[in-house]
């Protein structure tokens, strides 16, 4: 029952270059490390200090590819991506403006718990350790120290291999506390030391988790105990279920349960939307009254299961939640609060299959049944295009019948927004940038997730146009590297969100220049078909374009117009409660 990522890292049989006992340079080990947590490609862009890893990843036999992109911004938003898809992602790029350039992406994916790195080349051991007034490019003054200080906040961890003989131990720990916390982190290596020789250990990474024994059983019993005497249980699956790979057990302990459960923002999975048992997306007060019922419970019989949601703002509907008004079990990454009781050092991937094993023998209850469909934008509702001009709650009715089981959907800013209301089908993963919010990383994000693809997959973007044109120039990533993907970018001419959140005023900062997304492709070298644009104004429209796209080849954008001043129906109050 409880399955994660399809292929679990660490399993992957050493290359013949790292064999125990062999030798090999720092940077072929860390990229045969990334190798054995299922990265297969790594996004970065070279500058002098990080060429010789730049070789490397070139020529070593580690099974390891580079992906160009056209920034590291949008590099860094690609391994985000590639990691919330495979487990784990990586970019690399030069001292000072190289790594600079990465931060925001770096501080998305602390905040939305994705696990990446970040490789940094730096000046030479020797120039690093000796005093100067020399004043180096990319350097900040003769503060060799300053980037390693910025990246603290924002990482799990951030150093610096300042002897080759160190080098084993030190990216072992990073990889493996980062894999384990599901936080980024960054990592500086010396010009001379990316080719230096290491010896390789016997031992494959430990990606294992090490639940205190003692707690993780006082937290099994007194959960067991709560949902025994429930008349009532919801519950709510977070992000950090699919940062574990935990779908299919927090699925089987729904059923066992006889629970209502509900997706989020942060955890867009239809395998949940589309169960039997599932009661909507819940937000807290922006959820729909039923939502709410079914996960809150009205009394001290109904339990309340959080089981990888963060306190965040989007997930708890600007922190309206009452979850915890009557029994509430919070599952999270290391530990599991109950009523207020806190189990430390306890691991959600322990923690799950161990209370799956616990309930077996307990009677489910009786899950409440909505009579009505329960998200805004659901395929159960017919619709029949006209020629009007389209508008969001058409739109996304109608996308709510376009999206099949294979699908694999990034949103950005409006586009995430809109899409979050849209019943999932089993089979359908939407990611976004979660709490963090950052427009641009959606798109960023698709350009990484489509090297992950399977066969049968169809990659979409729900592009806010505003959000996409902060990283834009990655279509040509998509077209250089022969990807397949449809891009719907919301043509608003503007930040329809910021409009929504600071209403009744017209202002020119909320308008951006409308550009012609659809012939984007022959400006950024697209040749043979490689790029087709559409354009579409009427529901009649897009009903056409998703017809033709029900099979996705090449690079597809889809320029909608939509009218700057409309506005979802749902999104009115969720944009109140933005304000301040």
């Amino acid at each position: 029952h409880c399955s994660t990522f399809s292929e679990r890292p660490g399993r992957r049989p050493l290359s013949g270059t790292m064999a125990p006992g062999s030798t090999v340079s720092v940077s072929t080990y860390l990229l045969s490390r990334l190798r054995e947590l299922n990265v297969m490609h790594v996004f970065g862009i070279p500058g002098d200090y990080v060429l010789p890893f730049f070789d490397e990843l070139l020529d070593a036999p580690h099974g390891v590819d580079h992906v160009m992109p056209c920034n590291e911004l949008n590099g860094t938003y690609m391994a985000d991506g590639y990691a919330k898809r495979v487990g784990y992602g990586a970019m690399a790029a030069t001292f000072g403006p190289g790594c600079l350039s990465a931060t925001n992406g770096v501080a998305g994916a602390y905040a939305d718990d994705v696990p990446i790195i970040l490789i940094c080349g730096t000046p030479s051991t020797g120039v690093l350790a000796e005093p100067t007034d020399r004043l180096l490019h990319h350097a900040i003054g003769t503060n060799f120290e300053a980037y390693l200080e910025m990246f603290r906040p924002i990482t799990i961890q951030s150093r610096r291999i300042a002897r080759a003989e160190d080098a084993a131990e030190l990216i072992d720990e990073m990889l493996e506390t980062s894999w384990k916390m599901k936080k980024p982190c960054y990592l500086e290596i010396p010009y001379d030391l990316q080719t230096a020789q290491i010896a390789v250990p016997a031992a494959p990474l430990n990606l294992s988790s090490a639940s205190a024994g003692p707690r993780l059983e006082g937290a099994l019993g007194r959960a067991v105990e709560l949902l025994a005497k429930a008349e009532t249980r919801g519950v709510v699956a977070g992000h950090l279920v699919l940062r574990e790979g935990l779908t299919e057990c927090v699925l089987a302990l729904v059923s066992q349960l006889g629970a209502s459960c509900a997706s989020t923002f942060g955890c867009k999975d239809g395998s949940f939307e589309s169960s039997e048992q599932s009661v909507g997306i819940y937000s807290g007060l922006m959820s729909k009254d039923f939502t709410r019922l079914a996960i809150e419970g009205k009394g001290p019989s109904h339990v309340a299961l959080a089981v990888g949601m963060t306190n965040n703002e989007f997930d708890t509907g600007v922190f309206t939640s009452q979850m915890g008004k009557n029994n509430l079990i919070a599952i999270s990454h290391n530990q599991v609060i109950i009523n207020g009781d806190v189990y430390r050092d306890v691991s959600m991937v322990d923690f799950l299959p161990g209370l799956l094993e616990a309930c077996k023998l307990m009677s489910p209850v009786e899950p409440l049944r909505p009579q009505a469909p329960l998200f805004h934008y659901d395929s159960s509702v017919q619709i029949t295009p006209s020629m009007a001009d389209l508008t969001i709650d058409r739109m996304m009715l109608m996308f709510s019948h376009y999206f099949q089981c294979g699908d694999v959907l990034f949103g950005d800013a409006g586009g995430m927004i809109n899409s979050s209301q849209c019943r999932l089908p089993v089979g359908v993963k939407m990611f976004g940038n979660g709490n963090w919010a950052s427009i641009g990383a959606g798109f960023g994000s698709l350009v990484g997730a489509s090297f992950t693809l399977r066969e049968g997959e169809r990659l979409i973007g729900m592009l806010g146009d505003g959000a996409f044109q902060m990283s834009a120039q990655d279509v040509s990533t998509l077209l250089k590297y022969r990807r397949d993907a449809v891009l719907f970018v919301l043509n608003n001419a503007g930040y329809a969100a910021e409009r929504a959140i600071h209403p009744g005023k017209q202002r020119s900062y909320n308008d951006i220049q409308n550009w012609n997304y659809h012939l984007l492709g022959q400006a950024l070298g697209a040749q043979n078909g490689e790029f087709v644009g559409f354009e579409v104004r009427t529901e009649q429209d897009l009903n056409e374009i998703l017809d033709r796209l029900r099979v996705v080849k090449g690079v597809n954008l889809v320029n909608i117009h939509l009218d700057p001043d409309d506005l979802a129906s749902f999104n009115k109050d969720f944009s109140e409660k933005l304000r301040h």
